[in-house]
């Protein structure tokens, strides 16, 4: 049952994943030509500040769904009420708290740097995005319970056709040449429709929710949320800080060129992350039963995630020059192979590490890394703007490429082997280079035939899109044969597959006759 949830949350997600950058392409081109580069290094900057405005959400979560696990599994219902309704308290003071801190960051916002709009206008565009997240502290809850019971694909499907209409609807309104004020509107109106529809979902599928227990103790949620806030902010210091920085030192205008850089890098990286996080419930559960064969899921998974991570990084770091120059034509935009390059080896290694957080998380360890967090958050900050100043854009990239590779790797992988498997660290990293030293082959040889080929490629768009699929196939096809020639748990994880669509059809047939 569960594999059955985790993979309708896998299609969903995948194929949101996909559309979504899809109309994003076109809604970025059409939002730089009307309103200008300066307004969209405005609304990025503004959107990457909210992330930390709201960064108790996503602390939140992860702790709720940690302690829910157990009492969902054993369908103790009193545990769940009691978690439930002593975690809404904390869920109702701290929307409070937002609500504050989004008017004072409204008001100071227009002094951080020379906004493209006047002091009025940054002012609603920053509220009219950040209030619906403040009001979304008094709606969650619901939605966290049933994440935490693997039943994601239940509101996951409509909270993704918003998001799908929400673009649509932007590139409307910029056709339509529309006021700036109505592509923030949507933003707010999407946030708060799916927090409405999520929370409407789930209490449905759990009315006793609605029960309200004698005891409602908070102290479990209240230890959890606050290692797993630290947690968060440590991964938003590492991945959500950059245009705030350029614009800083740099200005609105060259945090929309940076900006544009990472939508591509992070509409592919989603579309991994979706692959790679959507089971992550059921990972949950099956990687924090100690007497299950967790390290054998481990290796399967790390394998699953090596692979695909190898064949975006790879894609990526061939198809970014060409695909920038065609996608917005504009000089200012274009990128180097350098930058490429690191983007790619980032997104390799944030997708590599996955199932080793999935793992730290799901067996709680993310209370024991907090100084490892600290130092991560710290280091990357500094680093970014010690280096911006001299390096530009290159130095925000290579910020990230050494934390990562430091203190995050070095870090994470130890505290899982130690305290989950009870294995030398050794044998994680030895996996890690192994299939690094594969990528880095596999698209040194997947660019020599590329820039073979280049005068075809640069021919038309179609040429450049058929080129691109067949560098997809080649390189997919390339490390499909590699994995499965040198890995075992690579093999085994198609074993793991077959074995569970077998079931799925044997029980279908059972329940036909």
């Amino acid at each position: 049952m569960r594999t059955r949830y985790s993979f309708y949350n896998f299609i969903v997600s995948t194929f949101a994943a996909v559309i979504l950058p899809l109309v994003g392409f076109i809604k970025v081109r059409l939002f730089i030509d009307f309103y200008g580069q300066g307004v969209n290094g405005l609304q990025v900057t503004i959107a990457q500040t909210i992330t930390f405005l709201n960064i108790c959400e996503l602390a939140y979560s992860l702790a709720f769904r940690q302690l829910l696990y157990k009492p969902l599994a054993n369908d103790d219902r009193a545990e769940v009420l009691n978690i439930y309704h002593g975690a809404r308290k904390i869920f109702k003071i701290t929307g409070t708290i937002v609500f504050v801190c989004a008017f004072i960051l409204a008001l100071s916002f227009p002094f951080f740097s020379d906004s493209p709009l006047s002091y009025p206008e940054t002012v609603m565009t920053v509220l009219i995005l950040a209030l619906p997240y403040a009001i979304s502290y008094f709606l969650m809850g619901p939605n966290f319970v049933i994440i935490a019971d693997q039943k994601e694909y239940k509101i996951n499907i409509w909270i993704q056709l918003i998001a799908i209409l929400r673009m649509f609807l932007m590139v409307l309104v910029i056709k339509l040449r529309l006021p700036f004020v109505w592509i923030v509107c949507i933003e707010g109106c999407n946030v708060l429709s799916a927090n409405i529809l999520a929370r409407w979902i789930a209490l449905k599928a759990y009315p006793w929710l609605k029960n309200v227990p004698q005891i409602q103790d908070d102290r479990q949620f209240q230890h959890k949320a606050k290692f797993a806030m630290i947690q968060r902010l440590s991964e938003l210091a590492t991945t959500q800080t950059d245009n705030i920085v350029i614009t800083a030192f740099m200005g609105y205008e060259m945090t929309s060129v940076f900006a544009n850089y990472s939508y591509l890098t992070d509409s592919v990286g989603k579309i991994t992350q979706s692959m790679i996080t959507s089971p992550m419930n059921s990972f949950g559960n099956l990687l924090n039963d100690k007497n299950g064969d967790t390290y054998r899921v481990f290796t399967e998974f790390f394998n699953f995630t090596t692979y695909i991570s190898s064949i975006v990084a790879i894609s990526i770091f061939i198809i970014m020059p060409r695909f920038v120059h065609i996608w917005l034509n504009n000089s200012a935009y274009e990128v180097s192979i350098l930058i490429c390059l690191i983007f790619a080896i980032n997104i390799f290694y944030m997708t590599m590490r996955q199932p080793v957080i999935i793992c730290r998380d799901a067996n709680g360890l993310y209370v024991n890394a907090k100084n490892n967090a600290y130092l991560l958050a710290i280091s990357k900050v500094v680093l970014s703007v010690l280096l911006v100043g001299h390096f530009g854009f290159y130095g925000i990239l290579f910020a990230t490429l050494i934390t990562n590779w430091t203190i995050d790797f070095l870090y994470n992988p130890n505290l899982v082997y130690k305290h989950v498997f009870g294995l030398p660290v050794f044998r994680y990293y030895r996996m890690v280079f192994i299939r690094l030293l594969i990528a880095i082959v596999v698209g040194a040889s997947a660019l020599l035939i590329w820039n073979m080929n280049l005068p075809y490629i640069e021919h038309s768009f179609l040429h450049f899109v058929v080129a691109t699929l067949i560098l997809g196939v080649g390189v997919t096809l390339c490390l499909t044969l590699l994995y499965s020639l040198l890995f075992a748990s690579y093999r085994h994880l198609f074993v793991r597959v077959k074995s569970i669509l077998s079931r799925r059809a044997k029980r279908k047939y059972e329940t036909t006759i």
